[in-house]
């Protein structure tokens, strides 16, 4: 088969996330709604018959036939035409696959058309949602922020999920856990999430551990064999438990996320930790030893603040949700982290202001420095 018989039998289609506006008859405008970019083009009307008749069913055959019978334009700039709206990332070729089912594909249209701008090719983002659907993630704790981030990656196609508490709902649940009811109360949190996640996609397979995270608990077992765990943990203490299993995590080299959103972390954006490429649990937990060892609390007037510190539904759903688009990004390969990663930030209620840390992988970390390796 020769480059231009390829090319004839291909089909092509204006990008569903591409907007074309022509201004004076000659200038196009193609905005790409969901990068927000704009692009300018000087145009022809024989170059707005051809768009015209881009539609996602004529074959590239078919189009030089027509604009050759009409406007007497030769295959040759067709093809050229085509090749630059390629380049633009302006049209993209249908595909007929076998890489997702037909009910998939009609569940998740509009987030593989979002996952394609980012490739170069619709194929691409196929594939993209089918690792979402093959992901085996793990998430310790289903309060607030971990139920949420179960959630939203549900939502998203991850179809293997494991879940581990050992809380039930109560009535403060109501006002902040998405899946909670009346209904639910007394239940254990693990299977009242579990039902919600069951209501979102019936291909769901969700596996609930009711325990609580001891010292002495081997957890090796649990996180070995998967893609991704969470951490939400925050009994007896969020550090205690990052740290516990954070350190699993990279003797495996298992991507992990250090959630924020509650208590003194309240809208925290949290930490994505990918093994030895971004900074480690212990880097973190270096960088506030330094940073506030000069730093003395004073005396709080609530003794027991167990139960007092406060916190809203939205902050919750800040941080679950920006934890859920790095997890997305991480699994699908949409984009490249490793080059593009985030610290942890912190989002401000008042003034609506995000501010990232500065914080660095230490090359004599314990574990992800030099001598770790």
């Amino acid at each position: 088969m020769t480059l231009i018989d390829s090319i004839d039998s291909k089909i092509y289609k204006i990008k569903d996330s591409v907007d074309l506006f022509l201004t004076d008859e000659k200038y196009l405008t193609a905005f790409f709604m969901n990068s927000r970019r704009r692009k300018n083009f000087l145009i022809n009307n024989e170059m707005i018959c051809l768009l015209e008749k881009i539609d996602g069913k004529r074959k590239v055959a078919q189009l030089k036939e027509l604009m050759e019978k009409s406007y007497g334009i030769t295959g040759e700039s067709v093809e050229k035409v085509i090749g630059l709206l390629l380049k633009n990332k302006i049209i993209s070729e249908v595909i007929n696959s076998d890489i997702l089912e037909i009910a998939d594909l009609d569940r998740f249209s509009r987030q593989i058309n979002y996952f394609a701008e980012f490739f170069d090719d619709y194929e691409k983002a196929l594939r993209a949602q089918k690792k979402l659907f093959d992901a085996k993630v793990l998430v310790f704790g289903c309060g607030a922020i971990g139920g949420n981030i179960a959630i939203e990656l549900a939502m998203a196609g991850v179809r293997n999920i494991t879940i581990f508490d050992f809380d039930t709902v109560d009535e403060s649940d109501l006002s902040r856990h998405l899946y909670f009811s009346k209904e639910k109360l007394g239940k254990n949190k693990t299977q009242a999430l579990k039902e919600f996640l069951e209501s979102i996609d019936k291909q769901i397979s969700v596996e609930i551990i009711n325990s609580s995270l001891k010292p002495a608990d081997d957890i090796e077992n649990l996180i070995q064999g998967k893609d991704f765990i969470v951490n939400t943990l925050d009994e007896p203490y969020i550090g205690y438990t990052s740290s516990k299993i954070s350190r699993v995590c990279m003797k495996y080299r298992i991507p992990h996320f250090i959630a924020g959103g509650f208590d003194a972390h309240l809208s925290s954006t949290g930490e994505l930790i990918i093994p030895y490429v971004t900074p480690c649990v212990e880097c973190y937990a270096g960088y506030f030893k330094e940073s506030l060892k000069n730093w003395k609390p004073a005396k709080h007037p609530v003794a027991k603040r167990m139960y007092e510190i406060g916190g809203t539904s939205m902050q919750s759903l800040f941080s679950a949700s920006y934890a859920a688009i790095e997890i997305v990004k991480y699994i699908t390969g949409i984009v490249d982290l490793k080059k593009n990663f985030k610290i942890r930030g912190e989002f401000l209620f008042k003034d609506m202001e995000l501010t990232y840390l500065s914080i660095k992988r230490n090359p004599d970390c314990p574990i992800c420095g030099r001598r770790s390796v």
